[in-house]
């Protein structure tokens, strides 16, 4: 069964998620108050329609129990707790709700919503990271606590096991695959896996521990 999932709001990054949910096998509401972002939409999604979050009648036409998934991309930071509130009470298997900013991400906290994200400052922290090392290929906020970087196998890392390289206890960071265009993707690579030049690794690191090393 397909899943069901509404993007509400159509901005740049409401609309980039639309565009992506597209090439997958899912059924996607897009809602914005803008008609002309509608439109947009449209063409991506099984359905999009023209409808502000504060219209009650509107949004009870919606059978919103259906869906499975509700992504909030408002940035009204009224309207966002509305709609968060909205699609909790009516039981949404996973809502993700876009902070603007700490206060809203505050709030959204204390409502228990599935998953806040922070695209801004996640980008802002893996421009950051890039510009710092250039072995740093992208860098993703896992948590507070984690992220997941994919990593240019560095030059004294060559020829040596991960065994030997300890990553976990240097860098704090556990490989999930190696990948190297030469070669078959490497996953849960075995402790006695050679790093060879070319290798980028993808791992979980512990941000704390990243920051005092040769990766921060």
């Amino acid at each position: 069964m397909k899943k069901q999932i509404l993007v509400l709001g159509l901005k740049t990054f409401g609309m980039s998620i639309v565009k992506q949910l597209s090439k997958y096998n899912c059924e996607v509401l897009a809602i914005d108050k803008d008609m002309e972002k509608v439109e947009v939409a449209a063409e991506y999604a099984t359905q999009a329609i023209q409808l502000d979050i504060r219209d009650a009648e509107g949004l009870d036409e919606l059978s919103l129990d259906e869906f499975d998934i509700a992504i909030v991309t408002v940035d009204d930071i009224e309207a966002s707790i509305m709609a968060s509130l909205l699609f909790k009470e009516h039981n949404i298997g996973t809502v993700i709700v876009k902070a603007k900013n700490k206060m809203h991400k505050k709030i959204l906290d204390k409502m228990e919503v599935d998953k806040i994200i922070s695209p801004e400052e996640e980008m802002g922290i893996k421009l950051a990271k890039s510009i710092m090392n250039a072995s740093i290929i992208d860098a993703i906020n896992f948590s507070d606590d984690y992220s997941i970087l994919e990593v240019s196998a560095l030059e004294k890392w060559i020829g040596k096991t991960l065994a030997k390289l300890d990553l976990r206890n240097v860098y704090g960071m556990n490989v999930l695959c190696i990948k190297n265009f030469s070669k078959e993707l490497e996953i849960s690579p075995s402790p006695s896996y050679t790093i060879e030049r070319g290798d980028i690794l993808v791992g979980i690191v512990e941000n704390k521990k990243i920051e005092n090393t040769d990766l921060a």
